[in-house]
Order: C-alpha cells, then sequence, then structure tokens
C-alpha cells in the first residue's frame, strides 16, 4: 500500500507536459485562420483596407499554403479595384511561381495585361489556363481579346466563337464585341448571325441595325444599308449615322440625297470634314469636279487621318493635273 502511495506522483512526472512550443503554434494557427477569414469577410464586402490590414496580420503568422494562396487572390482583386496594376501584377507573379496551378492568377494577369494593350503577354497566359480547364469563361473570352488586339482576326473570332456559347449569347457587350471583330474580317455570314442573335438581345439599341448596315454595304448592297442605317437613326439620331447613312447613298449612286445629308451638316458646321467629304464626293461623281475643290480643301484640313489622306489625294491630282481629277 505505502509502495502504491509512493508510485503515484512517479506516474504523475512521467505524464508529458505540455510544451510552450506546440501551444505557440497552435495559438498562431489559430491566429492566421482568424486573419485569413477576417480578409475574406472584409473582400466579399468590398473593404480593401481591411484586405491589406488582414493580410499583414496574416503573414505574420506563418500561415499554411492553403491560406496563403487564398490570400494572394483576395490581396491581388484589391490592388486591380484600388487602382493598383503594378502591386497586381507584382503578386500574381509571384502567386503563380508558388502556385502555377491557380487558374485565377493566371487569368486575372492576363486581363490586366489585356487592358494594358500587352497582348503578347496576356496570350500565353490564357493558353495556360485553357490548359488546365478548356471551358474557362474568361480565359476563352480574354485570348479572343488578346488576338484581336493582335490583329489576329481569325484566331480572335475563334475564341469569341466559343465564348458567346459559353454564354448562350446572353452577354450582348460581347456580341458587339465579336460582331466588330467579324466586320474587320469581313465575315459577312458569321456577322449578319452575331447580329441578328444581338438585335433580338437589344431590340432599341442602334449598334445593330449599324452593324448590319455595314455588312450589306460590305456585300455590295447599299439600297439595304441605307435601309439599315435609317432604322439606326430613328432609334438613335446622331450627325455621325446620318453621315454614314449619306456615305452608303452616295455608294449606291443617290448623289442628291447623299448631298442634302452632306448639306444640313455642313450649315451647322462649316469645317464638318466628314460632310465636306460626303459633298465633294458627290459633287465630283456627277461631273462637277471644279466645284469639289474647296470641299476636299475643307476635308483636308479638319479631317481626322483617313478622311485627310482622302481630300489631299484629290488636292494633289488636281494639282498635278491642273483640274479635277489628276491625269498622270
Amino acid at each position: 500500500m505505502r509502495a502504491a502511495f509512493f508510485l503515484v506522483p512517479l506516474l504523475l512526472l512521467a505524464v508529458p507536459r505540455p510544451c510552450p512550443a506546440f501551444l505557440f503554434g497552435r495559438d498562431s494557427e489559430k491566429k492566421a485562420l482568424d486573419a485569413g477569414e477576417r480578409m475574406r469577410a472584409a473582400f466579399e464586402e468590398g473593404n480593401c483596407a481591411s484586405v491589406q490590414e488582414n493580410y499583414t496580420a496574416l503573414l505574420n503568422e506563418k500561415p499554411s499554403r492553403a491560406l496563403r494562396e487564398a490570400a494572394y487572390g483576395y490581396l491581388g482583386r484589391c490592388y486591380e479595384a484600388d487602382g493598383l496594376p503594378d502591386k497586381a501584377i507584382s503578386l500574381y507573379k509571384l502567386a503563380l511561381e508558388l502556385f502555377p496551378d491557380n487558374i485565377l492568377f493566371a487569368s486575372r494577369l492576363g486581363q490586366i495585361y489585356n487592358r494594358a494593350g500587352f497582348f503578347e503577354s496576356a496570350e500565353p497566359l490564357f493558353l495556360k489556363v485553357l490548359a488546365l480547364k478548356s471551358d474557362d469563361l474568361d480565359a476563352n473570352l480574354g485570348l479572343a481579346r488578346a488576338y484581336s488586339g493582335l490583329g489576329f482576326l481569325a484566331r480572335a473570332g475563334e475564341f469569341y466563337s466559343i465564348t458567346v456559347a459559353l454564354q448562350d449569347f446572353g452577354d450582348a457587350a460581347v456580341l458587339r464585341e465579336y460582331a466588330a471583330c467579324l466586320l474587320k474580317k469581313r465575315d459577312w455570314k458569321e456577322a449578319e448571325f452575331i447580329a441578328g442573335q444581338g438585335r433580338l438581345r437589344e431590340p432599341d439599341s442602334a449598334f445593330w441595325p449599324v452593324a448590319e448596315a455595314r455588312i450589306m454595304a460590305g456585300r455590295g448592297d447599299y439600297d439595304k444599308a441605307v435601309s439599315n442605317m435609317d432604322a439606326a437613326v430613328k432609334l438613335e439620331p446622331s450627325r455621325s449615322r446620318r453621315l454614314e447613312r449619306a456615305l452608303y447613298q452616295l455608294l449606291g449612286g443617290r448623289q442628291e440625297e447623299a448631298m442634302a445629308e452632306a448639306d444640313a451638316a455642313l450649315a451647322a458646321d462649316k469645317t464638318d470634314a466628314l460632310a465636306a467629304s460626303v459633298k465633294a464626293l458627290a459633287l465630283y461623281t456627277l461631273g462637277e469636279k471644279k466645284e469639289a475643290g474647296p470641299y476636299f480643301e475643307t476635308a483636308a484640313a479638319d479631317g481626322g487621318n483617313f478622311t485627310a489622306k482622302l481630300a489631299q489625294s484629290f488636292i494633289e491630282c488636281a494639282k498635278n493635273g491642273g483640274a479635277w481629277p489628276c491625269k498622270k
């Protein structure tokens, strides 16, 4: 009995006592988890100042790999929202080195590069995402925009096509981008289909009848182009749309109608370069070449790059030949 009494203290001494370092580790882990949760909540609330504050607290606790990965995502998107793309780029690059299979980091970095016009840098990032997840919507759209920016219209069209299919043609803004790409590519058939889808979704927008007018003009059907521009002008009247309609009237041999539109614009602003160009070309095609001269001069002086160059070419012809047109 006495031996058993003395044995109890010895057994107690044999029980492992909590190690201070172990306790510290568990406390640090809890603090890291709490900071991560605060970051998530702050991000969802749109409180980026709190996200950054808790990010610093999180790093001080030596967080787990998973917590650090999530934190990079929250902080990077906050840098974007705060207009700090350089910081976001640096963070996403670091994150990709540590977590190369995280498609969020690659996609967000690619989108920043697209917005900045660095399409060559964006392309491999979106391709990386698609290698991991072929139906990723953001990556397909990002790659379409990158190729469009690079001038690779056929490739851009492929990825716009995938994007609108993934969206079930539900995003009118993306349909507009795709239509613009197809018009540049001169793919009139696909452009007409997309314009039809866009018109269904935005029946009150002038964008789609304008697109359809340009498709018809591309096919050489100027009467239909004028009809579509009529619809666009009714929906959203503007000087540019009326003058674009005048150009199609001119191309379709309706010079008098085109001149009437140009005269109306010139009455409001005698330096209107586009109106002056329409007037000059209408007079020129009617054989009134001398009368066209002053309008070409106006267009050359005040027009944009294309308008000015077009007008200047007629002016140079007149100077070289002594009359409209130039005869070499």
